[in-house]
């Protein structure tokens, strides 16, 4: 988890904006070729293709190039999925481009992946690009952006991650479902709504690490469970800021007038909108709950700090009459003066003195209990 690693805010904060991809001034389009972090993973994009009809065979390419990468005819009937997994290349997506006649603003957007969840409408294809949340290997949580092109009857997407996530949906063409049946868009949904559903897991455990550390600041609020805390809040921001806007483009789906889109998809899209809904809900719940950890983390402390200051009063009050009586007793009289302390002489004084002591110490603890001052 990210608590257990020193270096998670590190990382947290090596994934804000690098503001040298934008070259100020530079032409729009891939001209404007973005800065690439140095030590980063160039790890190559790989590039798969489907074409499916409803009642034909699936022509599918596991590994293929941008040449194997054919637009279908715009009066074709099969629908064609290319999808690109990894950092694409400036070649490979010019290559796509002039295929598939994607605009080049948008892929642009794809190439600089800093661009905020959003919708397009070109002339010919909407450009859709949505946020993937999920946990690295190593805990962290990462957003990685997903762009989709949707065309009459094409597909393009692209996953900057390094997990391909489409699988179930490359299986459900495969196996003949109703979404063979169907045009591009309605895989474009299916696409969309394994983004918008991975969300569910994380939140899950989320919500278990909350509850743990809801136990944590009640029993034994420690530095361990501030830091959770913080972790927390830390990922619930990056969840607010990628599914929030992503809520406002699947809106935009069915609001507006698209083109490319038929009425017999939209109930599915709703259905997708109402599962980003309830995703954001749960975020604001778990920022709500972590906000009041903290509170009661902080309430714990100062309670544990009360408790701490009492006991020592309560202390040092018992031990003011026994300091009184020793000062008193071991201050230097005059044996033989007829003023003197009798209890002087006493064979049995010592005992005495400290039996009082011990009296005046049950004493004043019997008082204390009485009045529940601890």
């Amino acid at each position: 988890m990210a608590e257990d690693h020193p270096e998670a805010e590190k990382r947290y904060r090596r994934s804000r904006v690098r503001v040298g991809r934008f070259r100020i001034g530079a032409p729009p389009g891939l001209q404007a070729t973005p800065v690439v972090d140095e030590g980063a993973a160039a790890a190559p994009a790989r590039l798969s293709f489907m074409r499916y009809a409803a009642g034909g065979d699936v022509d599918e390419i596991r590994a293929a190039s941008p040449v194997q990468c054919v637009a279908p005819g715009k009066d074709s009937g099969d629908v064609t999925w290319v999808h690109v997994q990894g950092p694409p290349t400036g070649a490979q997506l010019q290559a796509l481009g002039q295929a598939f006649g994607l605009h080049p603003l948008a892929l642009e957007d794809v190439l600089n992946r800093e661009t905020r969840p959003k919708l397009e409408a070109y002339e010919t294809q909407q450009f859709v690009v949505v946020d993937l949340v999920h946990r690295a290997a190593d805990g962290e949580l990462c957003a990685d952006q997903v762009s989709f092109f949707l065309g009459s009857n094409f597909v393009v997407s692209v996953n900057e991650g390094p997990e391909d996530v489409f699988e179930p949906v490359r299986a459900r063409i495969r196996s003949m479902t109703p979404i063979r049946s169907r045009g591009a868009d309605y895989l474009l949904y299916a696409l969309l709504d394994v983004v918008v559903d991975r969300g569910f897991p994380l939140l899950e455990a989320l919500g278990d690490r909350l509850e743990a550390l809801e136990d944590d600041v009640l029993d034994h609020p420690d530095r361990e469970s501030r830091n959770g805390i913080h972790y927390a809040k830390r990922e619930l921001v990056l969840m607010r800021r990628s599914w929030w806007p992503q809520r406002e483009v699947l809106a935009r789906l069915m609001r507006d007038d698209q083109r490319l889109l038929d009425d017999a998809t939209r109930p599915y899209l709703r259905d997708c909108y109402d599962h980003c809904v309830i995703i954001i809900d749960f975020v604001e719940t778990y920022r709500e709950m972590a906000s009041s950890l903290l509170d009661t983390y902080m309430s714990s402390l100062n309670q544990r700090m009360n408790d701490i200051m009492k006991a020592l009063t309560i202390i040092a009050t018992i031990f003011l009459p026994l300091m009184f009586l020793t000062g008193l007793y071991g201050m230097n009289f005059n044996t033989q003066s007829p003023w003197n302390m009798p209890e002087l002489h006493w064979r049995f004084g010592y005992f005495y003195a400290l039996g009082v002591m011990l009296a005046v110490a049950v004493g004043m603890i019997l008082w204390f209990r009485h009045h529940r001052w601890f």
